[in-house]
């Protein structure tokens, strides 16, 4: 098995992640493969995702693993950061708009509440980021208007956390930001995961703590290119390999059932 790793650039707040996904590649004893976005642009991989899809694994960037999906001739998934089927876990309002529309009232000075907007699919247009003013706009003023992105009432959260979801089961709660001591409420995360149609295989539930005690689902993240708050290296790279899989259709091949 080759195990194709992106290789970070040091500085990168995504270096030491990528290193250690390589490192625990190389111990597994796959053959560990680095390259970066240009080679992958160029077709240097291509010959394994076309010809031996069986045989490859792609770990990287979110942007890096989506153009090796096209590449492979697969379709982009579409996990949603917020799933209509966890509506009674998000405990806020959301909905989808386009970014023009979100700017109008800011660019025209009306009176509007606040808002958390970010990119619906591709995220790395613009970082999320909250609406409170026509300044605000600034960071996002060179995205077209009619990029799709996903608006959220703002809630303001003590402590966030993420839950790494593997074959259906929590695996590793970590905290990544706000207060460690305020831990989000277990049996409305479980009841959550129970409820989560059409679930990938490797994904995360990040958790938010109010100052009110209410715990609410932030988002999901799908497994392909999730970041490592401290998940075990083996747990986390086969999260990795069994969502790379599921992605490309590819038989179940047991990775990670007896971890």
């Amino acid at each position: 098995m080759r195990a194709y790793v992106q290789q970070g650039q040091k500085g990168d707040p995504n270096y030491l992640n990528l290193e250690q996904i390589a490192y625990t590649f190389w111990e597994r004893g796959y053959e560990v493969m680095r390259f970066d976005a240009p080679t992958l642009f160029d077709g240097a991989l291509d010959r394994g995702l076309l010809s031996f899809p069986d045989e490859t694994i792609v770990a990287g960037g979110v942007g890096t693993v989506r153009s090796a999906i096209k590449r492979a001739q697969r379709p982009l998934p579409d996990l949603q950061d917020l799933p209509e089927c966890l509506k009674k876990w998000i405990g806020r309002d959301f909905w989808i708009s386009t970014l023009e529309q979100v700017r109008q009232p800011f660019e025209n000075e009306e009176e509007t509440r606040a808002v958390h907007v970010k990119p619906l699919h591709e995220h790395k247009k613009f970082k999320g980021t909250v609406f409170h003013k026509f300044s605000d706009l600034i960071p996002s003023a060179v995205v077209a208007g009619e990029t799709e992105v996903l608006v959220q009432e703002v809630v303001e959260f003590v402590s966030e956390w993420r839950a790494y979801i593997f074959r259906g089961r929590i695996k590793f709660v970590a905290n990544y930001r706000g207060d460690p001591l305020v831990f989000p409420d277990p049996s409305r995360m479980q009841a959550a995961l129970d409820a989560f149609e059409n679930r990938p295989v490797g994904c995360s539930m990040d958790w938010g703590i109010t100052s009110t005690g209410d715990t609410l689902l932030v988002e999901v993240n799908d497994g392909y290119a999730l970041g490592n708050y401290g998940l075990d290296g083996y747990v986390y790279t086969a999260i990795i390999e069994a969502r790379w899989r599921e992605i490309m259709g590819l038989e179940d091949n047991g990775i990670g059932i007896n971890l």
